[in-house]
């Protein structure tokens, strides 16, 4: 760890809030890390809103699906039964979903100090990190993978930029004809990255 990435994680852990989360700012430990995938209203955070959360923790070679958490959430605000639908969630998944708080409740300590592996996981912490923030005083400390990235250079040898093609999950499943499960579902999309994932690392 660099000693500006050394300084960031003490400046972040000393505006933590909640004790009982302190590991996420552990050591990961080798061969271990936590594929996600969240389902949004849209695109803008500042305008959108959260739906639902998948988290699979991935463990050598082996992503343990049996132990995997999907999450819904009710929004502060709700959406139009087309824009649910196309989620794969039901208006009344939706209506009883769980608050932000006990969401993170349940998802932080599953991460805890993994690196996050995502498809595009910007955008994911983009609207996670302001709820993460609110809850515990800061914003996830964990190092994050995009799959993207790492087909693009396994593929094309391009350290920086991305080819057209791997902007598209769908074609890196197709390139190592990983099957593909149904998309816009968040806890398939989380298991279709942690297999790109074990192709690309």
């Amino acid at each position: 760890m660099s000693w500006l990435k050394q300084l960031s994680a003490t400046w972040q852990k000393s505006q933590l809030q909640r004790p009982e989360l302190a590991s996420m700012f552990d050591k990961p430990i080798a061969e271990q890390w936590v594929a996600i995938d969240c389902e949004m209203t849209g695109l803008n955070p500042k305008k959108h809103h959260l739906l639902s959360v998948a988290a699979i923790h991935i463990n050598g070679n082996t992503i343990d699906t049996g132990n995997g958490m999907h999450l819904v959430c009710k929004p502060p605000v709700m959406p139009d039964r087309d824009t649910i639908v196309i989620h794969g969630l039901r208006t009344a998944d939706v209506e009883n979903g769980m608050s932000y708080d006990e969401m993170l409740e349940l998802l932080l300590p599953f991460i805890d100090n993994r690196p996050i592996v995502g498809f595009c996981p910007k955008i994911d912490t983009g609207f996670l990190n302001p709820l993460v923030k609110r809850y515990m005083g800061t914003t996830l400390p964990n190092d994050v993978i995009d799959v993207r990235h790492l087909y693009s250079r396994r593929v094309s040898g391009q350290t920086q930029g991305l080819s057209g093609q791997s902007q598209h999950l769908t074609s890196i499943l197709a390139h190592y004809d990983i099957p593909e499960l149904g998309t816009h579902d968040a806890y398939n999309d989380a298991i279709m990255t942690a297999m790109a994932f074990l192709h690309v690392r």
